[in-house]
C-alpha cells in the first residue's frame, strides 16, 4: 500500500511540536516560534519558485504585485501572533523567550543551530522534489503560486484574529492552544498545496 506523501508530511509536521510540548517541555510560544520559522521558510521558497517561473515566463509585474501582498500578509500574521501571545500571556518577555528557544539544549545541542538549518533544508527539499524534479516550474504561473498561498494566509489571519478575540473572554489551558495550532496548521498546509 502506497502512503500519500502529502498526508505523511502533515503527520511529521505535527509530530515535532507535539513531541516538543509533551517530551521536551516546550511552551506555547516555543511552538509558535517553530511554526513561524516554518512559515518564513515557506514564504521565502514561494519567492524562489516565483523567481524560477519568472525566468522562463517573464511575469515580473505579477510577481511584484502578488509577492508584496504575500509579504504584507506574512508580516501582519506574524505581528498578530505576537499580539495574541501578549494577550494570552501578559507577562511574556519576547526577547527572553526567543533566546530561550534558540538556546534550548537537547542531547547537548542548542536547538537553534539544529532547527534552523533543518527547516531550511526541508524547505529546499520540498522545493526541489515538488517543484523542480516534477517540472512544475514549467507548468505553473506566478499567479498560481501566490493565490493559494494568499488564500491560506487570509484563513490563517482569521484563525489568529479569532484566537485573539476569544482571549478577551476566555483563556484556555495551554494544551488547547497547542492542539488547536497543530490542527489548524495541518488544515492550513492542505490548503497551501
Amino acid at each position: 500500500m502506497r502512503v500519500n506523501v502529502k498526508y505523511l508530511q502533515l503527520i511529521t509536521d505535527a509530530i515535532i511540536p507535539l513531541l516538543g510540548y509533551f517530551f521536551w517541555h516546550w511552551n506555547l510560544y516555543f511552538i509558535v516560534l517553530f511554526y513561524l520559522l516554518d512559515y518564513l521558510a515557506y514564504e521565502v521558497f514561494s519567492h524562489v519558485k516565483a523567481r524560477k517561473v519568472s525566468s522562463l515566463k517573464q511575469e515580473n509585474s505579477t510577481w511584484l504585485k502578488l509577492g508584496i501582498v504575500s509579504i504584507v500578509l506574512f508580516v501582519l500574521n506574524s505581528a498578530l501572533v505576537q499580539i495574541t501571545m501578549k494577550s494570552l500571556v501578559p507577562t511574556i518577555d519576547f526577547t527572553k523567550e526567543i533566546i530561550a528557544f534558540w538556546n534550548y539544549k537537547d542531547m547537548g545541542i542548542e536547538q537553534g543551530y539544529f532547527l534552523l538549518p533543518l527547516i531550511v533544508i526541508a524547505g529546499y527539499q520540498r522545493y526541489k522534489m515538488e517543484f523542480l524534479m516534477t517540472g512544475m516550474f514549467q507548468k505553473i504561473t506566478i499567479r498560481q503560486i501566490f493565490l493559494k498561498d494568499i488564500q491560506a494566509q487570509l484563513i490563517a489571519f482569521g484563525f489568529i484574529a479569532l484566537t485573539f478575540g476569544l482571549s478577551y473572554f476566555i483563556v484556555f489551558p495551554e494544551i488547547v492552544y497547542v492542539l488547536g495550532i497543530v490542527l489548524f496548521t495541518g488544515i492550513y498546509q492542505l490548503l497551501r498545496k
